[in-house]
């Protein structure tokens, strides 16, 4: 099969990147043939933001891959905003069948993430036209931008620009069920729930010594982190912290007051792995409705238990006293009392969680169930797109 990957690069790379890395790698070792067509959001900023709705210059290098690589089906993951929504008018003029990823909630919000002032912000996902976004300037802190941003969403929405996908992917059954009780309600036929995958490490590689609780991730609001340092302050619970973000004056002055905490700062991949790889669970403590944690399932590979907030995908990636623990979300003290709870099990039920926590990597996340998964969604799209009821 012919595959065309689409993805606009964000200036600092992010969980989507890898994904799309991940999946091209996974395509092309099963013989498929993949090509990438990117966009980026590096230099003329400002003009290709003023293009968000409609970049002309996108919409022809889009037409001309398509007439060169001739590929039986594209898979847009990132539009925003280098790409914009031309590109998908190019693929509807080129009559090639369309799969989309939604990643974030950005068709539904200029915020993207449905998160502002500290706390989920809901009022986008059902007024029509997001005017209550606008006023707090919930993208880049700016009205003006922010009202750009959302009337290229809504011209979009009303001319239903993306009915044109033939397959629309969502990451988990939270999301396809706050899409199709949103304002874009009318796509959930499109909508298909495919996870993403990680790689396996080797397991015979590793020698686990429980000797921590890790938090990988951005140093920011919605990612908990506030939580996460009031629960472990005075604690005596070890944890390690990897990541950067503008929360790092935070962490580093906690850590001062902390002996128990230990900040890493940014770390290589291998270094996560192997940081991930000896500590007794993941702490993954966000306030936002997650589209997914791509660390949470790389500790799953790694027999890892999971303790994480009770929102959004999450609940139904971790099941509570199986593969890990939950705990309401942006409660400090619950998250406290949830971890000691965990660190005082005796080994043999610390050995229950780590195996489930294996199986369920083996069940849902493997590459190879990722592969099938993605094949079939590329001939659903095929099919509709060519032979539709």
């Amino acid at each position: 099969m012919k595959v065309l990957v689409i993805h606009t690069f964000y200036k600092l790379q992010g969980g989507e990147d890898h994904v799309v890395a991940n999946e091209i790698s996974l395509l092309q070792s099963a013989g498929n043939e993949v090509e990438l067509l990117s966009f980026s959001n590096e230099k003329n900023t400002l003009f290709k933001l003023l293009q968000i709705g409609y970049n002309h210059s996108a919409y022809r290098q889009t037409l001309d891959k398509l007439e060169s690589f001739k590929p039986d089906v594209v898979h847009i993951h990132n539009l925003h905003f280098g790409g914009s929504a031309a590109v998908v008018f190019a693929i509807k003029k080129a009559k090639i069948p369309l799969v989309m990823t939604l990643h974030n909630y950005r068709l539904l919000c200029p915020s993207g993430s449905l998160f502002h002032d500290n706390r989920l912000f809901l009022n986008s996902v059902y007024a029509s036209f997001p005017w209550k976004a606008v006023k707090k300037g919930v993208y880049q802190q700016s009205k003006l931008i922010t009202f750009w941003v959302a009337f290229s969403a809504y011209l979009h929405q009303k001319a239903l620009t993306w009915r044109t996908a033939d397959q629309i992917i969502v990451l988990g059954e939270h999301s396809r069920s706050l899409f199709s009780n949103s304002k874009l309600g009318y796509l959930s036929k499109q909508m298909v729930v495919k996870p993403n995958f990680c790689f396996s490490p080797l397991l015979a590689d590793i020698v686990k010594s429980d000797q921590y609780f890790l938090y990988v991730g951005r140093l920011t609001e919605e990612k908990g982190l506030k939580v996460l340092l009031e629960a472990f302050a005075g604690s005596g619970l070890p944890l390690k912290i990897v990541g950067v973000g503008p929360l790092q004056e935070l962490v580093e002055s906690y850590t001062l007051q902390n002996p128990n905490i230990d900040y890493l700062g940014q770390q290589s991949k291998e270094k996560v792995s192997f940081f991930l790889s000896q500590s007794a669970a993941l702490i993954f403590p966000s306030v936002w409705f997650e589209t997914f944690g791509m660390v949470v399932i790389e500790a799953f590979a790694m027999s890892v238990p999971v303790i994480t907030s009770d929102l959004g995908n999450m609940k139904n990636m971790v099941t509570h006293e199986h593969n890990g623990l939950t705990f309401e979300a942006g409660n400090p003290e619950e998250l406290r009392k949830t971890v000691k709870a965990y660190w005082e099990l005796d080994k043999e039920e610390k050995e229950r969680y780590q195996g489930n926590a294996r199986a369920t990597y083996e069940l849902r996340y493997t590459p190879e169930n990722n592969l099938l998964q993605l094949k079939t969604i590329y001939q659903q799209a095929i099919n509709k797109h060519f032979y539709p009821l």
